[in-house]
């Protein structure tokens, strides 16, 4: 099946169809070519009052005191400092070639408990995010743990998400996993909480001519060291502990690129391994504090990962297992950093490298550029 699209988007398809992918030409015909992408990390979009969209909210939920702390930390970001950020990112949007705007899950608060409310948050969500950026530029966002927190929520999500991102990119948008061209570049995009991650793999190893390959994912690959939750990633089930190895070798094989959110940090490691190595680099735009709106690294040498106090006191067994991913990701590092930093980011691709541009809260100037292949 080939399916052309506009601004360089082409047909995708899901893990889980029962034959491969025709791909067709993207925007410069499946040629070699250099364009950018606006992304954005976690959102959390919320609105003042609560009751907007958490009228319907339990309040016997155990994490009920948490939880409404994130809904005055999220009214108080969206008053000003959120849509100042998307001013900025939409106008830097404008003056490059951006082909599209990727967002990395998060994208609201949810916490509704009615599946009605949950679709009109997204919906208004979307609605704002997308408003400052050139009318018909792509709008997509991969599947984020507060995207389908709620009382229905995960068929509220699907139900709401799956077509508008295949209206985005005119194709069949459908989880665990999908995967789409841009140009010559393949975009794999999956459910972070899978318990399988061969689908994933499969997809990359179904397009082996694309010149490089970017898989989207909201919990990182790479254990994220500073959290009691550094399970909470792609890969980190249990159940994925069989497939985790093959998608390893996958990504450094073909020296891919993954981009997550979740960790509320602007993070970046890259790995060197026997196989060849991939970067990863996790995006925040959750701009909480005036101050997060730094470059400032709170750490950025290789011997800082994992550095610092144990996250898991008085549980032997999260420690034990934490000290073994730590120990399987920590040999091939060879560039890390680490900050509480938020804003937003633009990618830049070509033939020569892929670099990452942090622009702090409302920047209009990178702080600090990356490269990542």
């Amino acid at each position: 099946m080939e399916l052309e699209t506009r601004r360089g988007f082409i047909a995708c398809v899901g893990a889980a169809a029962a034959e491969l992918p025709l791909l067709a030409s993207g925007l410069d015909g499946g040629k070699s070519g250099s364009y950018s992408v606006a992304i954005l990390g976690d959102t959390h979009f919320d609105a003042e009052p609560a009751s907007v969209y958490h009228s319907h909210y339990n309040e016997s939920n155990k994490h009920a005191k948490i939880h409404h702390e994130e809904f005055a930390r999220n009214g108080e970001m969206w008053r000003k400092r959120c849509p100042q950020l998307l001013a900025a990112s939409a106008e830097l949007a404008r003056r490059l070639d951006t082909r599209f705007v990727l967002q990395m899950g998060d994208i609201i608060q949810g916490d509704c408990d009615d599946p009605p409310t949950h679709r009109k948050m997204l919906g208004d969500a979307i609605k704002l995010l997308r408003a400052p950026y050139p009318a018909g530029m792509p709008f997509m966002m991969v599947m984020g743990n507060h995207d389908f927190r709620g009382k229905g929520a995960r068929g509220a999500y699907l139900e709401f998400a799956e077509p508008f991102v295949s209206k985005e990119a005119k194709c069949s948008a459908k989880y665990p996993a999908f995967s789409f061209r841009q140009g010559s570049d393949l975009w794999v995009f999956c459910d972070f909480e899978t318990r399988n991650l061969n689908p994933i793999s499969d997809l990359i190893d179904a397009d082996p001519s694309a010149r490089r390959v970017f898989l989207v994912t909201h919990g990182p690959f790479t254990t994220y060291a500073r959290a009691r939750s550094y399970r909470w990633r792609l890969g980190g089930n249990k159940e994925c502990e069989a497939s985790r190895p093959r998608l390893y070798e996958t990504l450094s094989r073909r020296h891919a690129v993954v981009l997550s959110g979740h960790t509320h940090t602007t993070t970046f490691y890259r790995h060197e391994n026997k196989y060849g190595g991939f970067a990863e680099f996790t995006a925040n735009s959750v701009w909480a504090k005036p101050k997060q709106a730094t470059a400032e690294p709170v750490f950025d040498k290789v011997s800082d990962y994992a550095a610092g106090p144990d996250q898991d006191k008085g549980d032997a067994a999260a420690a034990k297992d934490r000290k073994k991913e730590i120990e399987f990701f920590k040999p091939g590092l060879k560039e890390y950093f680490h900050n509480k930093g938020a804003g937003h980011y633009r990618m830049d691709v070509s033939d020569d490298s892929v670099t990452m541009a942090f622009y702090p809260g409302d920047a209009r100037k990178p702080a600090r550029v990356f490269r990542l292949a």
